[in-house]
């Protein structure tokens, strides 16, 4: 049976459809194409093992450590009891907690490690079926480990940091990181994502951690969905520049480049850069053609990027759409990279892969930009 199928045409033809189908869904998709970076690197797990690093020692138990942790330790056991956690299950999640956190304090800092608290309560949450909400893992002990190899990968990288020039950097956080990595553009773009963030008053980790999320789906399938997406950019802006419009190519090209921004959402942009002072070195667009050429420029694109994402958190926190309020909290670090993911999931509170990723990628690289 094995040979005919194999040499039956119209089988072969269904395959190549497949893979030409899976390919298009990867190039217009972040979402997709976290879904299979996911799941290559859980093939490559065992091909690609991160060696174990020793973790900076935790901070001593201090009065204002242990002040710190009581308000998130308690919401964190209201999630357990609504999973009905029985109580030898408890007591080693709530150790394995607390450890988790003193790790972070020490590795990232006193709010980094909160806001990741914070990002466990709400995952371990969404894990409560009756909920009907989407979380990224199926069990508390599942989500609590992943945070240990997110640790561990962060305090090998702030020590190859300080062996290695960048270059090879990069290439050694590819090969250890739990998920898909594209430092070397972070890094290549490092000055334009500071500058982009200074302005629109965003920490620059957080946009990092965009970018990085956006350009390492673009490496799947051997990089074809990149250069897929690559193509039908290019074809739509030729379109729009020859007939005003993309058409059908705009169809295949809803999004422009570095962190694929809508041409439309940048058109939306115009008030809020106006209300920073922001200055894009040309008019703003006015059309579908002028706006998806400025989006080809890195610096306008990380710009109206940061923008989008500081109009969502203007709106979370009840400012005014055009607010120039500075968002430094350590939660930006999961909102912002979620709500320009899926603003309909982060709306709603939920978790996935790329909100839950990039907030470890923004405190890593909280360190590795400086």
């Amino acid at each position: 049976m094995s040979v005919v199928a194999r040499g039956n045409p119209w089988i072969v033809r269904g395959k190549a459809l497949a893979t030409m189908t899976l390919l298009l869904l990867i190039s217009f998709s972040p979402s997709v194409a976290w879904f299979v970076s996911r799941q290559y690197t859980h093939w490559q797990s065992d091909a690609v093992s991160p060696r174990r690093a020793e973790l900076p020692p935790p901070p001593a138990l201090t009065v204002d450590l242990s002040r710190r942790y009581a308000p998130q330790l308690a919401r964190y056991e209201r999630r357990l009891d609504a999973l009905k956690i029985s109580a030898p299950r408890r007591s080693r999640l709530v150790e394995e907690h607390f450890q988790l956190y003193r790790r972070a304090h020490a590795l990232f800092g006193a709010a980094q490690a909160g806001a990741m608290l914070g990002l466990i309560e709400a995952e371990t949450r969404n894990q409560e079926i009756a909920l009907g909400r989407r979380s990224v893992f199926s069990s508390p002990e599942a989500a609590l480990s992943n945070v240990e190899r997110w640790l561990t990968f962060s305090a090998v990288a702030l020590l190859e940091q300080q062996q290695v020039e960048r270059r090879e950097l990069s290439r050694r956080l590819r090969a250890l990181a739990p998920v898909p990595l594209a430092p070397e553009v972070v890094f290549v773009h490092a000055r334009w994502i500071k500058r982009a963030a200074s302005v629109t008053g965003l920490p620059p980790a957080v946009l990092a951690a965009v970018v990085d999320t956006e350009q390492a789906g673009a490496r799947v399938a051997y990089g074809l969905s990149g250069a897929l997406r690559t193509f039908t950019d290019t074809a739509a802006l030729r379109t729009t520049q020859m007939y005003g419009r993309s058409g059908l190519t705009g169809e295949l090209s809803k999004t422009v480049g570095l962190t694929q921004m809508s041409w439309q959402d940048a058109l939306g942009q115009q008030n809020r850069l106006a209300a920073m002072n922001a200055q894009l070195g040309v008019p703003f667009p006015a059309n579908e053609a002028e706006a998806r050429a400025l989006l080809s420029r890195p610096y306008a694109n990380l710009l109206l990027t940061a923008s989008r994402i500081v109009g969502y958190l203007n709106y979370t926190e009840g400012l005014g759409a055009n607010s120039v309020v500075a968002h430094t909290s350590a939660q930006v670090y999961y909102l912002g990279p979620g709500w320009h993911n899926n603003p309909a999931l982060a709306s709603s509170g939920q978790t996935w892969p790329y909100a839950w990723n990039a907030f470890f990628k923004a405190c890593l690289y909280e360190r590795l930009l400086r």
